[in-house]
């Protein structure tokens, strides 16, 4: 089965451009229980203290954080829960998506392979076939 290559190109872009970039970002203390669910939630309480976890619950007055334990042997993954008074909570950021980041990074990334396929396509026009109908190289 052959499979042309734009399409293998095309399905390779959309591969990498589904990731997008990612940062973390502050939710205002006034933002904190506003979404019922956040995923990649990073928590400085007032102690000092500071928990990752894969997502968080809110609720009125407290967070429940959960953390997938791969680190453990067997073959049940475990996870960790660990709630937190929003009382207690001195700064939480959350991974969002940059879509100005992601724009300028596949943004230029699109205008390169624009310019080289270009580039390619004027090559392939201006070289000349060989004379005699044989390959190249050959007397």
């Amino acid at each position: 089965m052959k499979v042309d290559r734009s399409l293998a190109w095309a399905v390779l872009l959309a591969y990498v451009c589904a990731g997008g970039c990612a940062t973390l970002r502050e939710v205002p203390r006034a933002e904190l229980a506003a979404k019922p669910e956040r995923k990649g939630v990073r928590v400085m309480t007032r102690d000092s203290l500071f928990y990752d976890f894969d997502y968080a619950r809110f609720d009125a007055d407290s967070l429940t954080g959960y953390r997938d334990r791969n680190d453990l042997e067997g073959v049940v993954t475990e996870t960790a829960v660990h709630r937190i008074a929003l009382d207690d909570v001195e700064r939480l950021t959350a991974r969002r998506i940059d879509w100005y980041r992601t724009g300028l990074v596949y943004g230029g990334g699109l205008v390169a392979v624009t310019v080289a396929a270009l580039t390619l396509t004027v090559l392939k026009k201006s070289d000349p076939a060989p004379a005699g109908g044989g390959p190249r190289g050959t007397d």
